[in-house]
């Protein structure tokens, strides 16, 4: 039996994950906001598609920190309501995330670390992937509170990788840093899960195996030549 099955409305909030939406808030605003003023000719040089998708990208953290705090404060009708929304904003970051990645593609400059162009491509498209999954699970788990809000963290969680590899950059750090720092939020939910559920929540152990799947792909797929073809076909 599963005891975290209850309606949503009735699951009493935890301020754990209102902060840890903080905290990855905050990684985001860093990030980007290190990465763009970083530009020779600021932010305003950014293109109108950049623009959009990080607005896109920092209200999703922005959205599932209210949510988490409206639960804390026992609002969970409003919570509900602005759920319905959260659809509509996944749809944008899918949208603006797949023509950020056709305009990487165009860009024969484009590199994450030392992988090659085509290569480099693997690490958005996964992080989209997971995102995707680990939101629609967290939607159809919708009633049950231990395991939708862990989901929506998760969800965060697994796409929060180019504000992280430019907040590494941006502090000069090696590359390495970026799954360690990755590694560190998922050890810090799955420690909750051990204080406060003396178990491991599955929702956390699927995030954390999604997160190790994409960097099997990243490692070990990206450089192969039948993904160069299928970056070519999807991205072109």
């Amino acid at each position: 039996m599963d005891t975290d099955r209850k309606p949503a409305n009735l699951t009493k909030g935890e301020p754990f994950f209102a902060v840890f939406g903080l905290l990855l808030t905050v990684i985001v605003i860093s990030g980007f906001s290190a990465s763009a003023l970083a530009l020779p000719e600021g932010p305003a040089s950014l293109p109108l598609l950049y623009h959009l998708h990080g607005l896109i990208f920092l209200t999703w953290f922005v959205f599932f920190t209210l949510q988490a705090n409206l639960i804390g404060n026992q609002r969970p009708k409003l919570h509900q309501t602005l759920g319905r929304l959260s659809v509509i904003l996944a749809i944008l970051m899918l949208l603006t995330g797949y023509f950020m990645m056709r305009s990487a593609y165009s860009n024969p400059a484009f590199s994450i670390g030392s992988n090659s162009h085509d290569a480099s491509m693997m690490f958005p498209l996964t992080d989209l992937i997971n995102f995707t999954l680990v939101f629609t699970l967290g939607l159809f788990h919708r009633t049950n509170g231990g395991a939708h809000k862990r989901l929506m963290l998760l969800a965060g969680i697994l796409i929060l990788d180019p504000a992280v590899a430019r907040l590494v950059e941006a502090v000069g750090a090696q590359f390495v840093f970026i799954p360690i720092i990755e590694l560190s939020l998922f050890a810090a939910l799955l420690a909750y899960d051990r204080i406060k559920l003396k178990r491991l929540h599955w929702t956390s152990l699927l995030g954390l195996s999604l997160f190790f799947a994409a960097m099997a792909a990243k490692l070990m797929l990206a450089s192969r030549p039948a993904w160069v073809d299928l970056a070519k076909l999807l991205f072109s």
